[in-house]
């Protein structure tokens, strides 16, 4: 049976509090790196700040919730296969799921690229706050280093990737002009980021299972390492190829230009300008502003009346 406990304590007797530091920067870095990387890919059409740090702490609710979901599904499935799947399928539908509540209905969010640009942000919370986690749940400072060394060029990329795939389908289905196009690309994304990742999964399982007891580097080398630097390149592929797409059709859709057949039931910007999502999306905007405007008038003249 797959298990999905973590021994989690940052503050434990184990760490020295520089080790403590170092285990947390190599948790971290490469996570902080992507989200670099992720935001000079956005540069032209930059996202509010606010947002920005929205979704970099929405993993403090996304793996609490991931990890509540798992402890619940754990006991009606008894094969580790089935096992890995239902648990990939839980992480991926609760970051979309945060997606959806945070973003989705926010005024900011305009146009096609911006769907992968904020799922890739939810994405690296989820995995950067995972592999802080994982790491201190070993025993010894250089356990958690390797631990957090090899999910930096693994799992992190992974997440990342999976929210590249649900972005791509969420935009397609946000500026849809179909309900049923809608709900499909929803569908669409959800499923294929399951299928990544619980494949992934499924397969560094296999790998760790051949190599367990094997006291010869180069078998080490050709069963383990190659294999996932094999698997890896292949997932940057996919993530590639869907990021080419989406800034092929974010072009298309800011321009006002004519989609080919695959792609017309998508929205131009002057359509969704338009539409009622994006007069549903300011309006949800002003009134939440307008709100908030009241409460600053009602402390100031509470405060006006307590002076008087």
């Amino acid at each position: 049976m797959v298990d999905i406990s973590i021994n989690f304590d940052l503050f434990n007797n184990y760490y020295y509090f520089y080790e403590r530091l170092l285990v947390l920067l190599f948790s971290l870095v490469p996570a902080f790196l992507l989200v670099g990387f992720v935001l000079y890919t956005d540069r032209k059409s930059k996202e509010p700040t606010k947002n920005i740090i929205i979704c970099l702490l929405s993993g403090i609710l996304s793996v609490s919730l991931a990890g509540y979901l798992e402890q619940l599904a754990l006991p009606f499935f008894s094969n580790d296969v089935i096992l890995i799947y239902v648990f990939a399928g839980i992480e991926e539908l609760t970051k979309m799921l945060i997606f959806f509540l945070l973003i989705f209905d926010n005024k900011h969010y305009d146009d096609i690229y911006d769907g992968l640009v904020y799922m890739m942000l939810i994405a690296l919370s989820f995995a950067g706050l995972e592999n802080i986690m994982y790491a201190f749940s070993e025993s010894t400072m250089s356990n958690s280093i390797s631990l957090a060394l090899l999910r930096d060029f693994t799992t992190i990329p992974l997440h990342v990737i999976c929210g590249i795939v649900i972005g791509y389908f969420a935009s397609l289905g946000t500026f849809s002009k179909d309900k049923t196009k809608k709900y499909t690309n929803f569908f669409l994304g959800i499923l294929i980021a399951l299928l990544i990742h619980g494949t992934f999964n499924l397969l560094m399982s296999f790998l760790g299972g051949i190599t367990d007891g094997l006291d010869s580097n180069i078998k080490i080398i050709i069963l383990q390492v190659l294999p996932l630097v094999i698997i890896m390149m292949a997932l940057f592929v996919i993530a590639i190829k869907y990021s080419k797409k989406a800034l092929e059709l974010d072009k298309i859709y800011v321009n006002n230009e004519e989609y080919d057949s695959k792609y017309n039931y998508l929205m131009t910007y002057d359509e969704y300008i338009d539409s009622y999502d994006r007069r549903k999306r300011v309006n949800l905007y002003n009134k939440i502003s307008i709100k908030k405007e009241k409460e600053i008038d009602f402390v100031d003249i509470s405060e006006e009346d307590t002076n008087a």
